[in-house]
Order: structure tokens, then sequence, then C-alpha cells
């Protein structure tokens, strides 16, 4: 879906990264200029259009409320410009549809630095019309839905979920007979910021002669059994102990949170009918096979599950001494920019090549339209709608080139990976209406335990059936109460 577009985009982002980091990439030992042919072959505007109609709203408010905490805030709404990449595109998406449309775009007094959610509910059980969208907590947003606190997307004016500013895999993810109360898209950066990739170490593999895996995904043959046999290879006892510790080196480092992990594998045990409606599914036979592999991924020959909290994982891959790290694509900016690790980037592989594609999992923070938004809501979704699109041309391009920047040497392959995973991510259904229950919520937390790791799914499977048999026919009671 507008894939070629999307690919100039981080081309050119990549280009400038490239153009103002030149000795730093040099420095890093990169030697291979990125091939510009997609850019080039281009024309210079690369806008794909929002088909939005033309509206003089004669500065009318419309109000966010996102979380208070600096960071969520700032993924979203700045209120000035300050030099810095990200924050001065955030700034300009809101610009070009304040200015577009007259209006105002503003941050609701009622959020709050942890959760918004109770706030969030309390202002609409109480009729007000104080804000346009707001944000919360994925799960505790999920639980407010069921209480009918928000607008079926699918009924609110100019939102087109064909656009690639909607991630078609969290869009199917999201949907239940027709309904979606939660909006994960390119409003905010976090959308990308929390999306899970498998970084590598390129020094690493170079230094042991092995071929970088950008071809196995563009062959669909990138799997956990074909990453299985590089992290293989990755285990150097260092210190020379006998046992695997901090000091080693390792084919995959993993902490002891598995946020994200189960999405890209389409395992979901909340499935839906030929009508759209739920029912559990757990889905043993793979099931098995993923818990088999994730184990021999996480504590096989080359692999490091690691629980020390004043040592972790991200330092082991930071000082280049991990070939593979799974982990939110921030981490690029937030940790690894501070270590010398040339990295490159790739989706979690498929189970197997009988997998449909390649998925990015995500922990966004959802945004919902509130019911008490009916008096307005064509001009809350018109601004919704743009503000997603903006957010797609203007701040998704400058966040990849601030993570990137000078710290690879294939420029093309890796926007090509972004541009893949980008168009693929997914929230789990499953994970954010589980309410902590669920497979996705719990299962490899409850299998890997500290100390008494094991693989013994049926078990689990048996043990929570019924449990969540019941909760799954409760959530579609409430579908079946609101469809049309």
């Amino acid at each position: 879906m507008h894939t070629k577009k999307l690919l100039a985009m981080l081309l050119a982002a990549l280009l400038l990264a490239t153009s103002c980091g030149n000795a730093e990439t040099a420095e890093n030992g990169d030697t291979q200029n990125a091939d510009t042919s997609a850019v080039e072959n281009e024309p210079a505007e690369t806008e794909i259009p929002d088909d939005l109609p033309q509206a003089d709203l004669e500065g009318y408010n419309y109000v966010m409320c996102i979380n208070g905490e600096a960071e969520r805030v700032a993924q979203t709404w700045v209120e000035e410009l300050n030099g810095e990449i990200i924050n001065d595109a955030v700034y300009n998406k809101l610009i070009a549809v304040e200015e577009r449309f007259n209006a105002d775009i503003t941050q609701s007094e009622l959020a709050v630095e942890d959760d918004n959610t109770e706030a969030i509910k309390k202002s609409i059980l109480a009729g007000d019309d104080a804000f346009d969208v707001a944000q919360g907590h994925d799960i505790s947003m999920a639980q407010a839905s069921m209480l009918g606190m928000f607008y079926n997307l699918y009924d609110v004016p100019h939102l087109n979920f064909d656009k690639p500013w909607w991630p078609v895999a969290t869009t199917e993810s999201m949907t239940v007979a027709g309904q979606m109360y939660m909006m994960f898209n390119n409003i905010s950066y976090n959308n990308l910021a929390s999306t899970r990739v498998m970084f590598f170490n390129k020094e690493m593999m170079t230094d042991m002669g092995l071929e970088f895996p950008y071809g196995q995904v563009y062959e669909g043959t990138w799997t956990l059994d074909s990453m299985q046999v590089l992290v293989d290879q990755g285990y150097v006892d260092t210190n020379g102990n006998g046992v695997k510790d901090l000091d080693d080196k390792f084919g995959y480092i993993s902490w002891d949170h598995f946020y994200a992990v189960m999405e890209p594998f389409r395992l979901e045990p909340y499935q839906r009918d030929a009508d759209g409606n739920l029912f559990y599914s757990f889905d043993l036979d793979r099931m098995m096979k993923l818990t088999e592999k994730m184990y021999a991924l996480m504590f096989g020959t080359g692999g490091y599950m690691n629980d020390d909290v004043d040592y972790n994982s991200h330092d082991v891959f930071t000082r280049g001494n991990a070939m593979f790290i799974y982990t939110n694509f921030s981490d690029a900016i937030t940790k690894f920019s501070y270590g010398d690790v040339v990295y490159g980037i790739l989706p979690m592989p498929k189970l197997d090549e009988q997998q449909d594609g390649y998925y990015g999992g995500s922990t966004d923070r959802p945004l919902a339209i509130p019911i008490t938004a009916q008096a307005h809501l064509d001009t809350t979704g018109l601004i919704t709608e743009a503000l997603n699109a903006e957010g797609y041309k203007k701040v998704f391009p400058a966040y990849y080139e601030t993570a990137m920047k000078s710290r690879y040497a294939d420029q093309t392959d890796d926007a090509a990976m972004m541009e893949l995973i980008h168009d693929n991510v997914i929230i789990s259904f499953t994970y954010l209406f589980g309410e902590y229950k669920s497979a996705y919520n719990i299962m490899f937390e409850d299998l890997f335990a500290k100390g008494t790791p094991g693989t013994d799914v049926a078990s689990w499977a048996a043990k929570n059936e019924s449990a969540q048999i019941a909760h799954v026919e409760k959530l579609q009671a409430f579908f079946d109460e609101h469809k049309d």
C-alpha cells in the first residue's frame, strides 16, 4: 500500500542523515552508499493525498487529552519549535492542520502523568464535552471501551482506514462485528517508537563471516529456525569460566519481559468467525512449536535470558556483546545511540515459511473519541484524520532519520525493513482485552519463569481454557449489544 512512496520518504531522510554525518560514518567503518534510485525515480512531491474536504472551522478548539507525562505529550503535541528534528516535525504537523482548517489544537488540563483513563471516564460519565480525543493506558482503555465510553470509529466521519496511516493488521485486530473503539495510528509517533524490531550487530556478524539476513526477509525465508542457526554461532565464553554470564558474548540477549513477543506470529486465541464475531481458539500445535523455538533462542547454545536489574540486556547489546536483541524501535535513540554498536534492523522472524508475512508487535497508547463529542463529531473526525496523515508524512520520516543516523551501512535495506514493519504493525486484541490473563499477557511469563523455565504449553492451556472461553463470551456480548 503506497510502499514505493513511503520508501522514498525514508530514503530521503536517510540521505539527509548521511550527508550530515559522514565523519561519524567513516569513523564507524560504514563505507557503503545508499542506493538513491528509489528517490531519484520519484517525483519531487511524494505526498499521498488524504482526500479530506476543504473547511474553515473558524478557530475551533480541538482538545487532546494526552497522558500528562512529558514524553507521552511530546510524542503527539508540542508547543513550539526548538531546533530538534522530531520536536519540530511534531510542531509542523500541528501547524499544518491548524492553518489548513483554521483551528487550534490544544492539550487538555485533565491529563494526568500516569494513566488518563480514570479522569477520562469521570469526565464522560459527567456528560462533559471536554476533549475530542483521549489517550490512556492500553489495557485500561480497552476496559473503558467495554463500558460504552467511546465511539465506534467506523461511525466517525472522515476516518479512512484504507489510507497507509492506518496500520492494516492493527485495524483488523481491533475490529469485531464491524466495531472498533480505539485508534492506533500516526497521530502519535509512539506507534512507531513502541513497535518491536529485531536489532542485529553488523560488526559482530561481519567479523564472524556471516551474511546479513536481509535477503532471507525479501525471500520470505527469515524464520525462527534460520535465526537459531546464527544465534548458536554467536556465543563466546569470553572470560573462559565455563558458564554463561554477562561478560560473555551471545547470539541473542533477552530481558525478562515479553511485551509484543507473540504478536508477530498471528496466533491470537481471540479469533473471529465469518461474521466477524469472537470465539476462543487456542492453536495448541503451533503454540507448542512457537514456545519450543523461543525457548531455544533464549536458553539454548547462544541465547541468554538476563534478569540482572543492574546490568540489563540493552547494555550488553550496546557494548557489542550480543548479535541480536528484540526490543522497542525507540531504543535506537534512547539507548543504542550512546554506544558504538553498528546495528541493522529486521522484523521478528516468521514461525515458519507457512506464515503469511512479517509483523511488528507494538504497545502503542490508544486514542479514542468520547461519546460526549456527538455535537461536533464531523469536525473531530476531520481533524483526527488530518493529524494522522500529517504524522505519517512529517513525523515518521523524521523519527526514523534520528533513530538510524550514522549507525548503519545498508541504508536501503534498513529503510525497506522499516517500511515492511511499519506497514504491518499489529496491536493485539487478545493482549488488550485479555485483562492480564490471556496467553498474550502471561503465557511466556509463566512458562519461562525465573529459575524454572519450561515448555509445557498443553498444561498451561488446559488450566486456563474454561476461564478464557467465558471471558471471550462476555466480550462478544458487548459487541452484540452494540451492533447497528
